[in-house]
């Protein structure tokens, strides 16, 4: 069976500073009757649109700013004269433009807006395995809240129905004990970052290269075989201390090295 097309997406792990150089980021839950991960735990996120081109700049990255933007409240950008925010008016202006039917692209110009490409970091790059029938093909970044709206995020009560701020550590415990449900790009990205102090987050060794899962069955057990992997068909790892993502005994995913 040909595998269906996957789509252009992004996601951002947006976080903010807490003591000691640690950092909490912000987790929403999907509604569930979402199309896609439904009633999971992810970073913000979602397809890319047409509009998404409209500035001149990198479309995933726009894209991951208006899906955070439009998903929790927190918005990545930066006035077009240059000048630093120093009050959330302009966040105020851009949401009521919204409201009146402008898109993204036209509300941002008329409130002098610009998205902040710069502020994203890449950290990772999946795909969909290809026996899923719906894909996409996802860059996720990584973007320190602004200090004004380090209290600002708030899930968007339709796709998203619940979100708050977890430590990566935290994050991990919270689906060890089965209170949350996470994605597996969401998994690996928090037990990528839990060893990390936010300082740390900016020089660690991100992959750069996309991770093509691909999903198959090991004595009646579902295995997802990363880059690495026996069961995959590239042998040069991503991480030498990942190559698959299986179930342990509560049907929680951990990863795994064969």
């Amino acid at each position: 069976m040909t595998a269906v097309p996957a789509l252009p997406a992004a996601t951002v792990v947006i976080a903010r500073t807490i003591v000691d150089d640690g950092f909490e980021v912000f987790l929403i839950k999907r509604h569930r009757e979402a199309g896609f991960m439904a009633g999971a735990h992810v970073f913000p996120g979602g397809r890319v649109d047409d509009d998404d081109t409209g500035f001149d700049k990198d479309r995933f990255a726009v894209c991951a700013i208006r899906e955070t933007y439009e998903e929790t409240g927190v918005l990545l950008a930066r006035p077009e004269s240059g000048i630093p925010l120093t009050t959330n008016d302009a966040i105020v202006a851009l949401s009521a433009r919204l409201a009146s039917g402008m898109s993204f692209v036209e509300a941002m110009g008329s409130v002098g807006l610009l998205p902040d490409t710069d502020a994203l970091q890449s950290i990772g790059w999946w795909i969909t395995p290809e026996a899923e029938p719906r894909r996409y093909d996802t860059r996720f970044f990584f973007a320190v809240v602004p200090p004004l709206q380090r209290h600002t995020a708030t899930p968007d009560g339709t796709e998203v129905v619940e979100g708050d701020w977890f430590t990566p550590a935290g994050a991990l415990a919270a689906y060890a004990a089965g209170t949350i449900n996470l994605s597996p790009p969401t998994l690996v990205t928090l037990e990528e970052m839990a060893p990390l102090k936010l300082s740390q987050v900016r020089t660690h060794s991100w992959p750069r290269r996309a991770v093509r899962p691909t999903l198959t069955e090991v004595d009646g057990e579902v295995v997802l075989a990363l880059p690495g992997d026996a069961l995959h068909d590239i042998k040069d790892a991503v991480w030498p201390h990942r190559t698959r993502i299986i179930s342990d005994a509560n049907n929680r995913l951990r990863s795994a090295i064969v």
